[in-house]
């Protein structure tokens, strides 16, 4: 392969509004944190890692709305996703129950062959926790996923989640491509060693 060419996964992240979506992508990507409006379309935000102090990756984090006006048209960036987070605020037990219906609703919408990396995100965990552990074990048990547990404000797990989560699509793609898996041919290559953030319109997405 060419030294110029990296390989780029995609990484979507779901959730109702107001859970921190942005929060921890700004704080993986800048490095901040602030207090950030909704997201009213969709963002991308990219960033550079290195697997295994030699292999250079980049993410594509795609920040979507949790708007429920704008969920049609963000369904259309779920197909190529590569790896998704189920997010959910931890203070606030009614976006835990929204999380199954994100599920569905991404699982009925992604295009990718075979299983991808799923995690459930819980944000804010520096504040009350008013969503119980043994909910969030019973959901794990039920649907084979792993748990994060996350506070974007005071820089609590946030490199570990997509630093495992890039090894995790780097490998796997390695793997498969020793293999000679022709689905390995669905991952973008970009050219590109700059951290990059764009805004896109729901209307508009870009594939």
């Amino acid at each position: 392969m060419d030294k110029e060419e990296i390989k780029t996964f995609s990484i979507i992240t779901l959730g109702e509004c107001g859970v921190g979506k942005t929060a921890i992508i700004k704080r993986f990507v800048d490095g901040k944190f602030e207090d950030y409006e909704s997201t009213t379309g969709v963002n991308y935000s990219y960033k550079e890692m290195l697997i295994n102090k030699k292999d250079k990756i980049i993410l594509r984090l795609v920040d979507t709305t949790g708007q429920e006006k704008f969920r049609a048209l963000t369904k259309s960036y779920f197909k190529n996703a590569d790896a998704v987070l189920f997010v959910f605020s931890l203070d606030n037990k009614d976006t835990f129950y929204t999380i199954t219906d994100w599920m569905e609703l991404f699982n009925n919408n992604n295009n990718r062959e075979g299983s991808i990396p799923k995690y459930l995100v819980g944000t804010k965990n520096d504040l009350k926790i008013n969503v119980e552990q043994k909910l969030i074990d019973k959901f794990v048990q039920k649907y084979n996923i792993p748990f994060k547990s996350t506070s974007a404000k005071k820089n609590k797990c946030i490199d570990e989640l997509f630093e495992e989560i890039g090894k995790k699509l780097y490998l796997d793609y390695i793997s498969n491509l020793k293999k000679g898996d022709r689905r390995q041919s669905q991952f973008k290559i970009q050219s590109t060693e700059k951290k990059i953030s764009k805004k896109h319109n729901c209307c508009s997405p870009e594939l």
